[in-house]
């Protein structure tokens, strides 16, 4: 592997991971850093979701292991693996309902993911993300009250429900993608057919899939500043599994404006996955998302906000915070239309929406006041490098 600024710590933690998705084990104790901060791999273990993989990489030299940290990560697995055996029984129960009541429907991400891996539990998610037909929300609605979940939430793009007795989260969307993406891929069923032996389950073929992955970490990336390694193991696994029309897929991540974006993660995966060369971009990506995600820290993200309103070179540091205090006082309208859907048919009421918006976030929000203290100290040096990190993945426009 390149040299890189990663600890020894943060290389080690790749090496477990890469060896966990590959069902392979660390044979060799030499392996083991011995400079290796075991409360740091544990964190990185926790933030990025990666406790089961890194402990079946790690069985063959658990001795040479503190207890404390041994302790720490089988707790985790065991919640985790608990969890997957839940949720796969809760997951299987809403879905035959659908297909069983005629609702249109098709599972996303992490549904079909997790089966590449060579556990299910490897890629534990709380939650499922599932696209329905707004057409039969009103019976989509009923069909979950009736099975015993609870409502989180409603909002314009998703239901959020829930099973209270074991926690398990289903995100019922009315679109895959908002914004940009959403030229793409319309609702979602316009690039998805029925599944053979199904009457109401939908899929995509294996290359639009695939672009919805990439297309879920791109805007995930714009809007936090960052994504887990998660996302790099998806898409290492995804490649691993099947082949896939190059010629076509390219030209697809054209039309949506993901095909550097694609080719950047894709450099990346490999480099920490299959140890190929990498470029001095790939190696700042690869300390990026390493640091970003186990801290997950307010700076970068303020970094990244600011970074998003000063797309041209003549943009300084002071002209991109004044934009981004401006964006956060005045919402672009279709933001205040999805937070107040009254302002669909009165939108001459938006004006004292903004008061309305501003008395929530002073009495109700002030982590939202918090995040605009952060955008007031970016620094220079921290713009330069969220606008060169979001230019070189080319996902300033999201």
């Amino acid at each position: 592997m390149d040299v890189c600024n990663m600890t020894n710590t943060e290389r080690f933690f790749i090496e477990c991971v890469k060896k966990g998705i590959n069902n392979e084990k660390l044979e060799n104790k030499e392996l083991i850093p011995k400079d290796v901060d075991y409360k740091q791999l544990y964190k990185l273990c926790a933030s990025h979701s990666m406790s089961v993989i890194v402990c079946k990489a790690i069985e063959n030299v658990r001795q040479e292991m503190p207890e404390g940290f041994l302790n720490a990560i089988d707790r985790s697995v065991q919640r985790h693996v608990i969890k997957d055996v839940q949720s796969e029984i809760d997951i299987k129960t809403v879905l035959d309902a659908f297909e069983d009541n005629g609702i249109k429907h098709m599972p996303l991400k992490g549904y079909h993911l997790k089966k590449l891996y060579p556990s299910t539990e490897m890629r534990y998610a709380s939650d499922c993300d599932v696209l329905i037909d707004i057409e039969q929300l009103k019976q989509v609605r009923a069909l979950v009250d009736e099975l015993g979940l609870a409502t989180k939430r409603h909002d314009e793009h998703h239901d959020i429900v829930y099973y209270p007795e074991t926690k398990t989260i289903f995100e019922l969307h009315k679109c895959i993608f908002v914004g940009p993406l959403k030229k793409y891929f319309g609702i979602g069923f316009e690039r998805a057919t029925v599944k053979d032996g199904y009457k109401y389950f939908y899929e995509m073929n294996r290359e639009i899939f695939y672009i919805s992955i990439l297309a879920h970490s791109a805007y995930h990336f714009a809007e936090s500043a960052g994504v887990g390694i998660r996302h790099l193991t998806d898409i290492y696994l995804y490649r691993k599994a099947y082949d896939l029309n190059e010629e076509y897929l390219d030209e697809e991540l054209k039309k949506c404006g993901l095909l550097q974006f694609k080719n950047q993660f894709e450099k990346l995966s490999n480099f920490f996955f299959k140890d190929e060369q990498a470029d001095e971009f790939t190696l700042k990506l690869a300390d990026h998302i390493i640091e970003s995600t186990l801290f997950s820290n307010e700076e970068k993200k303020a970094a990244s906000d600011v970074a998003s309103k000063s797309n041209d070179s003549s943009c300084d540091v002071k002209k991109a915070k004044k934009r981004t205090f401006w964006s956060a006082l005045f919402p672009p309208k279709e933001n205040m239309q999805f937070s107040y859907p009254i302002l669909k048919k009165h939108l001459w009421l938006l004006p004292i929406f903004y008061f309305v918006r501003w008395f929530h976030v002073l009495f109700t929000r002030p982590k939202n006041i918090s995040k605009l203290k952060s955008v007031g100290k970016v620094k220079s040096e921290e713009l330069d490098e969220m606008k060169y990190i979001r230019t070189g993945l080319g996902i300033n426009e999201l």
